[in-house]
């Protein structure tokens, strides 16, 4: 699992992304990729998209860590986190947080 500061999560983030309605995250337990502007548009907001999977915010995910076309209900601040595949943030304060892995930018160009 990649750790590192606020500040180099936040210069990788525009580094692979043009936009912040671009930016992207892959869900650890259903594999399910969403962006911020999917997270917004069914009623979350952008603090959502790298800490739960989109069927948390569409309230349509499975509970089971599966995709069935919605989602699941995964969030990163859950018991089991991400499941060692997301990345650890370490805020100026000490704090650290899970936050699910950035989806592979050659994967958002072919979409």
């Amino acid at each position: 699992m990649i750790k590192q500061t606020l500040g180099e999560w936040q210069s990788e983030m525009k580094r692979i992304f043009n936009s912040s309605d671009e930016v992207a995250f892959v869900c650890p337990a259903c594999g399910r990729i969403s962006t911020i502007k999917d997270h917004v548009d069914a009623g979350g907001v952008a603090d959502d998209a790298p800490r739960g999977c989109i069927g948390r915010t569409n309230k349509k995910g499975s509970s089971n860590g599966k995709d069935q076309g919605f989602g699941c209900n995964w969030a990163a601040y859950g018991l089991l986190g991400t499941l060692g595949k997301g990345r650890t943030i370490v805020f100026p304060d000490g704090h650290e947080s899970e936050v699910f892995d950035f989806a592979p930018a050659e994967v958002l160009s072919n979409a």
